[in-house]
This record gives structure tokens, C-alpha cells and sequence, in this order.
């Protein structure tokens, strides 16, 4: 009995192959990540900048307030 009995040597084997294949999914996993983030930068952003009703009721009131000329032909 110089090496190990088969049946340890094979789960031996095994136990590095997972090992390996959870850290290159690991990677991948955070490669995805990043480029997803990445994309997500560049992409025009969907919502307009918020307004808070105080602004809206300014925003208003200043519009009320500015009679509007219109051009006479």
C-alpha cells in the first residue's frame, strides 16, 4: 500500500476539479459584474432628476406670475 486506494485518489481528483471550476466561475461571475456595471454607466438614463413639490409649486408660482408676451403679426 504505497499510494492511496483508488476510490481516495478519485475523490482526491474530484474535490481539485470542483475546487478549480468555483474559482473560474467565481471570476467569470465578477467579470460579468463589472461589464454590467460598465454598460450600465453608459447607457441615457430612463428617469428625469426629481423635483420636489415645494419646487413645483416655485416653478409654478414664478410662471403665473411672468405674463407671457405673444409675438403680434
Amino acid at each position: 500500500m504505497a499510494g492511496l486506494p483508488p476510490l481516495a485518489d478519485i475523490i482526491r481528483q474530484l474535490t481539485r476539479r470542483v475546487a478549480h471550476m468555483n474559482r473560474r466561475k467565481k471570476i467569470n461571475q465578477l467579470l460579468k459584474a463589472n461589464a454590467k456595471k460598465a454598460s450600465a454607466k453608459l447607457a441615457p438614463k430612463k428617469k428625469c432628476t426629481y423635483i420636489s413639490k415645494a419646487d413645483r409649486l416655485k416653478l409654478a408660482a414664478e410662471a403665473a406670475q411672468d405674463p407671457v408676451i405673444a409675438p403680434e403679426s
